[in-house]
């Protein structure tokens, strides 16, 4: 009888609020006209607050004691960096020696120019944090990761793009899957913020960032049509996403899509934090816990 929980969180991105302070007052302006929420900060250096706000999600998972942590994208703040990856190894690496903790591949972990995944950018990923798509169980359950940036952007790999699918494909269908109690996805993009057929183009209340294209915040329609498919064919109810560094709850057809805030820098309303992802044999549920 399965009765457990795990900790979902996404956008830990490591290096954000120093990238983000000390900005000039046309920069700021700039970004709130895209609806995104940066603060007034003098410049700092170093990574100070997201070590605050891991070591405070450590210090809280202890209280819920999960059964494991999935990391939705976005671990650190510019792929590669030495020091930013050290802090994810000292602290959710570090939990992970005892809690396992899933890695889910982020534009920022994964993307040159923090974008397009490439040959070099793959393999440099897989060989800090592991496979980039991939499927794991607990209890009755399965789990399946996607790397949402292939889906975004696969021109270099398409390959890999290709074998993404398959894997997807295969474990929907897979006896294992199909005697599950629940089949729950795991990437960093939204599928969708709205419904499963919007458009590649922006909502008033959710532009792109400047100098990115219409929908940077979720999968292109080409590419999410036939995960939208193979997902309701194995009848799978919850994506769990991030990447928009806020709260955000999307349903079509019975295909909730929960996107949650960063635990690192958050870009709405919604503060840092993460969610509380409740399984027992006929249900799944979830709450966001503020740090």
């Amino acid at each position: 009888m399965s009765n457990f929980n795990f900790i979902q969180m996404a956008d830990p991105q490591v290096g954000m609020y120093s990238r983000f302070s000390g900005m000039d007052i046309e920069a700021t302006a700039l970004l709130r006209e895209h609806k995104l929420n940066v603060k007034d900060a003098p410049k700092i250096e170093g990574l100070d607050q997201e070590r605050i706000n891991l070591s405070k999600a450590l210090e809280q998972f202890e209280e819920i004691t999960p059964a494991f942590v999935v990391v939705c994208g976005d671990m650190v703040d510019q792929a590669g960096d030495e020091d930013q990856i050290a802090l994810i190894r000292e602290t959710l690496g570090k939990y992970g020696v005892n809690i396992p903790v899933h890695w889910v591949a982020g534009n920022h972990d994964i993307g040159v120019n923090n974008l397009i995944p490439n040959r070099d950018s793959v393999d440099f990923y897989r060989s800090e944090f592991g496979d980039d798509f991939y499927s794991f169980n607990h209890d009755e359950s399965k789990f399946i990761v996607l790397n949402s940036v292939l889906l975004d952007r696969p021109e270099d790999l398409p390959d890999e793009h290709k074998l993404q699918m398959e894997l997807l494909g295969d474990t929907l269908l897979s006896r294992e899957s199909l005697d599950s109690e629940h089949v729950v996805v795991f990437m960093h993009h939204p599928l969708f913020l709205n419904n499963a057929e919007e458009a590649d183009a922006d909502f008033a209340w959710a532009p792109s960032p400047p100098n990115q294209l219409p929908g940077y915040w979720t999968v292109p329609l080409e590419r999410r049509r036939p995960v939208v498919k193979l997902l309701r064919d194995a009848e799978v109810q919850t994506v769990f996403a991030g990447h928009w560094h806020r709260n955000h709850i999307a349903s079509d057809g019975g295909l909730e899509v929960v996107v949650t805030s960063a635990l690192g820098y958050p870009l709405g309303d919604d503060p840092s934090g993460y969610r509380v992802v409740s399984v027992s044999d006929d249900d799944l549920s979830h709450r966001f816990r503020v740090l």
